[in-house]
């Protein structure tokens, strides 16, 4: 029985050894993170993570998935395994989302965790950008880092040692953030608007962050974030 066991994971490994496993990690802590890429890794899949945005019309755990993927067996074990470490895929697509294609012998593998449902709101994860000043009287660009940091960037470096340029941010209430500097004395206030704009090339989400209150020690400027749709 041992014997028989030993060759079957080895056909396990054998099936999936080559698959490329693409793990969106936007909307999943470290520890789950890894705990999937070791749980698939083991089964010899390759996986490769990133934090790209999600496609619109994924609104639930989705498997994309290419239908050259070698081994017939290689999506069913793929998925058996996410299920015994608690992750239901509850969509299983062939080829394409939105902008996301995947080639010859590779899947897409977006997770969402149980109670996140992914909406029109926009999460801290979403909001995680590099944005750059629009109708400015100066060229600024504003950090909203993932760790829940912020840090305002001037072209001209003389302004960029200011002790209000650097702290930490939150969504109060969607749609509106906080900014508080590092040292606490001053705060900051945008309301969140996401809207699609199109070009000759295609469409364009856009997240935008105004101003909801005077800045005196800012210039009063919105900031920008696009991704193609």
């Amino acid at each position: 029985m041992k014997i028989i066991s030993v060759v079957l994971m080895c056909f396990f490994i054998l099936a999936c050894s080559s698959t490329k496993v693409h793990l969106y990690t936007r909307y999943l802590s470290a520890e789950e993170t890894q705990g999937v890429t070791q749980d698939l890794e083991a089964l010899g899949f390759d996986v490769i993570a990133n934090t790209l945005v999600f496609p619109d019309d994924i609104e639930q755990s989705t498997l994309l998935y290419s239908p050259f993927v070698e081994g017939e067996n290689s999506i069913n074990i793929l998925i058996n395994s996410l299920d015994k470490s608690g992750w239901v895929v509850s969509s299983v697509k062939p080829l394409f989302s939105g902008n996301h294609y995947y080639a010859q012998n590779s899947v897409g593998l977006l997770l969402l965790p149980d109670g996140l449902v992914k909406n029109d709101q926009v999460t801290t994860q979403d909001l995680a950008n590099e944005y750059v000043s629009k109708k400015c009287q100066r060229s600024i660009k504003l950090r909203l880092n993932s760790d829940a940091t912020y840090q305002f960037l001037y072209s001209n470096n003389t302004y960029n040692e200011n002790e209000q340029l650097k702290g930490n941010w939150q969504i109060t209430s969607y749609p509106y953030i906080e900014l508080i500097s590092l040292n606490k004395a001053w705060r900051f206030y945008y309301e969140v608007h996401k809207n699609i704009e199109s070009d000759v090339v295609g469409k364009i989400e856009i997240i935008e962050l105004k101003p909801v209150d005077e800045q005196y020690t800012l210039p009063e400027c919105s900031y920008v974030y696009g991704i193609r749709a």
